[in-house]
């Protein structure tokens, strides 16, 4: 939305984030030769933590509430598209992004509250666990359905000849599934990472929480490589790959504006209005693809450092996790919003949908209602309305 991707980071080198204080020995937060800046962040961080799982929370539902809605609007049978059918796709891994860090938040920051002694139970960690491995796959899944759209915009603007033959909605099916397979083969190192272990706890208590996996303790290699896999090619390449064909479109589209006046000159009203809003649509695509850029790009950037710095990791990135967490969650929800702005198509679709649609039924109701003071209401029947 989101994940989030950073909850593996999170785990990986620093297990005691949400651990019980009583359950592990104190540590310095500024050693010798720690990162710039690291206590100043570690402070904002631990203050900022008491607002997060709330932040989270309403962010969460009006994604989940917003997505569920693009699906409502995108699945009309006038606007299936191959562009469509993947923004489609991207709004259902938002979807359960955001319904599972929902619940992560809730439990985690608002009722367990972080950074206190809390006991958790079994059940819990082990939704941790599933947690940790849905989000990255489904998030890491929408990262790349958003690469597949550029590429699709990308031929629609600058191959247009070939456009149709090259993104048809079968291909745009077809591509959706080559995405959920690559993604799901890609990040199966996560899912050897982790295991539940448990506490001990004052007062005899037991408690439990995530631990590295004995294959990832056996392995040294392991986990440096799995950052490597994260940071670069599911973070930083698909962000350079959007900045790529970003700056495609929107050249093409600046060379191409003399000739579109001509073409407006010559067509007439009617293809200028068409144009416009394969004008605004187009934008909107790149919109989506820069916001997803300006939030994903950092992360990959810290996670690369992380895998070769371990102090970096524990005292700069691990400590934005939140941060990165919120960004995430802001960009899985961001994109109704840009629908409406600036997609004409999409704003009658849904005003006809949502809006018109209940005044219409309001109307009736009040209409029917006031016949001879009576309610009468019109049932269709097989061969006529009464």
């Amino acid at each position: 939305m989101g994940n989030m991707d950073i909850l593996v980071d999170n785990f990986n080198m620093n297990t005691s984030r949400y651990t019980p204080q009583s359950s592990v020995e104190p540590t310095n937060h500024t050693p010798m030769g720690s990162a710039p800046g690291a206590e100043t962040v570690n402070q904002f961080m631990m203050h900022y933590s008491q607002y997060h799982g709330f932040i989270s929370a309403v962010i969460c539902v009006f994604g989940v509430v917003s997505n569920i809605l693009n699906i409502i609007v995108l699945t009309r049978r006038h606007m299936i598209t191959p562009t469509n059918y993947i923004l489609i796709a991207l709004a259902i891994s938002d979807v359960l992004t955001m319904s599972f860090y929902l619940v992560y938040a809730i439990y985690f920051y608002c009722y367990a509250i972080p950074f206190t002694s809390y006991g958790h139970s079994e059940g819990w960690i082990y939704f941790v666990c599933i947690n940790i491995l849905v989000v990255i796959t489904c998030h890491n899944m929408a990262m790349w359905l958003t690469v597949s759209l550029a590429v699709f915009r990308y031929i629609f603007v600058c191959h247009h000849v070939v456009a149709n033959q090259l993104c048809s909605l079968q291909r745009a099916k077809i591509t959706i599934a080559i995405v959920m397979f690559t993604t799901i083969i890609t990040c199966t190192p996560n899912y050897f990472l982790y295991k539940v272990i448990q506490l001990d706890l004052e007062n005899n208590q037991t408690g439990y929480w995530v631990g590295q996996s004995e294959f990832a303790s056996n392995n040294i290699y392991f986990q440096p490589i799995t950052f490597w896999i994260y940071g670069v090619i599911i973070k930083i390449a698909p962000c350079v790959l959007l900045t790529i064909l970003s700056a495609c479109i929107i050249y093409t589209m600046n060379e191409a504006s003399k000739r579109r006046q001509r073409l407006l000159q010559q067509s007439g009203r009617h293809n200028e209005e068409a144009l416009a809003e394969h004008n605004r649509t187009t934008m909107m695509l790149v919109a989506v693809v820069l916001f997803f850029v300006i939030t994903e790009f950092p992360q990959g950037i810290l996670a690369a450092i992380s895998g070769l710095n371990d102090t970096f990791f524990q005292e700069v990135y691990s400590n934005l996790g939140d941060i990165m967490d919120l960004l995430v969650l802001i960009n899985s929800a961001i994109n109704f919003i840009l629908y409406c702005i600036m997609s004409k198509q999409f704003r009658d679709t849904f005003k006809n949908l949502f809006v018109c649609c209940k005044l219409q039924k309001v109307r009736n109701h009040s209409s029917n209602s006031r016949q001879n003071g009576t309610s009468y209401y019109n049932v269709k029947t097989e061969s006529t309305q009464v």
